[in-house]
């Protein structure tokens, strides 16, 4: 098939922009021929897959997120099958990893204004009762939401299981010699405890949670990458945190895309903290559990129930306490994360882990065959939500 991808952007290189090109490539290897259109691309291309960089307009996102749509959809009507990463018109495939826009408490006046009109009618141009539009989810409270705002058939839907890569499958935990080696080259002594926070977004994802645990925690460290050093709101929190010496615990790693950088901050952690307000699934904790780190999450994030299921840590109760993450941070001692390391690594052996972006690739293809069947075999919903990732 001739197949069309479309993702706003690839940079920078979060969770979805990574399996946006993951996709691709499988696609591209299964023989289709791909084509990825985005706004900005990135450094790595897939092989066999063209990329399509289409001109961004529009002064606000909302505003460049309809251009962007319009456009690819002018430029994708004579392929088979047009899949799109982010909410457009006119998709047969929508990979959907965001959490519903329209189910989100707002006072009313917000839904007046032109931001939330056009969000909202992309997310109903996917969704809605009456779209053809297949959806290809990574969570089951998600994908409630949705069906709860829109009444969206549940033929038309699936849930994927986790969608981390065979990449990430555990090797030996790493040597004392070489996680010394880890933290010498960061300037960490053996004796601290580590924490390690990792996002693109430093509210959603709580690290103003996490700076104000290491304020009453004088023994840890933090470690914080996945976010510009630049951003507004790193900005923002490192201000104060100067004034009081807290910057000095804290070590900013910028933007890191290679799976290498960040399997070797996995290794000179003790701790992946991560108290996000939403998360979708929270690829990182998988991502960590995997490569042996302990794990701290909120309960809100998709894949808190797998640190639970592994035995690697402690998921926090919803809605959010500090006084919880402090008591959870003092369980967390150096006895109890080794219990919870060999958990992790014993857990990360399980084959279902890895399933997520090779079903995604059969759901994209079944969907090219127009036929229910096809997609249920795929994987697909064969009546309504149930189950939580298909922890089993």
């Amino acid at each position: 098939m001739k197949i069309a991808l479309g993702i706003f952007r690839l940079q920078p290189a979060g969770g979805l922009e990574r399996n946006a090109l993951k996709l691709a490539e499988l696609l591209a290897e299964r023989g289709h021929r791909v084509v990825l259109h985005t706004t900005v691309t990135a450094q790595l291309r897939p092989p066999g897959v063209e990329i399509v960089t289409v001109k961004r307009t529009g002064v606000t996102n909302h505003a460049a997120m309809k251009s962007f749509s319009a456009r690819f959809a002018a430029a994708t009507r004579d392929f088979d099958l047009v899949v799109g990463f982010q909410r457009f018109e006119g998709l047969d495939v929508l990979y959907c990893a965001d959490w519903c826009f329209v189910d989100r408490p707002r006072p009313s006046w917000q839904r007046m204004l032109p931001r939330y009109r056009t969000m909202a009618a992309l997310e109903r141009a996917c969704f809605a009762r009456e779209s053809a539009t297949r959806i290809i989810a990574l969570a089951a409270p998600q994908l409630t939401a949705y069906v709860r705002a829109y009444g969206t058939p549940p033929a038309r839907l699936a849930i994927l299981p986790p969608t981390i890569e065979a990449s990430w499958r555990p090797s030996l935990p790493p040597s004392a010699d070489r996680r010394a080696s880890l933290r010498a080259r960061h300037g960490l002594a053996e004796r601290e405890t580590i924490w390690l926070w990792v996002g693109l977004q430093p509210q959603v994802k709580g690290l103003d949670r996490v700076m104000a645990a290491l304020a009453r925690r004088p023994e840890a460290r933090l470690m914080i990458c996945g976010v510009d050093r630049t951003h507004r709101q790193v900005i923002e929190l490192m201000a104060p945190a100067r004034r009081v010496g807290l910057a000095e615990r804290i070590k900013l790693f910028g933007l890191i895309s290679d799976h290498g950088e960040l399997r070797e901050l996995f290794e000179t952690a003790d701790l992946l903290i991560h108290p996000a307000r939403l998360d979708v699934t929270g690829t990182v904790i998988l991502e960590a559990i995997v490569s042996g780190l302990p794990v701290i999450a909120t309960a809100n994030c998709g894949y808190s129930p797998h640190v639970s299921k592994a035995g690697a840590g402690i998921v926090l109760p919803d809605p959010f306490e500090a006084a919880a993450l402090d008591q959870a941070l003092v369980e967390a001692d150096a006895a109890r994360r080794s219990i919870w390391s060999t958990n992790a690594q014993a857990y990360g052996r399980r084959p279902d882990l890895y399933l997520g972006l090779t079903r995604a690739t059969d759901l994209i293809e079944a969907a090219g065959q127009a036929s229910d069947a096809a997609w249920v075999a795929a994987g697909g919903l064969k009546g309504p939500i149930s189950g939580d990732f298909a922890i089993t």
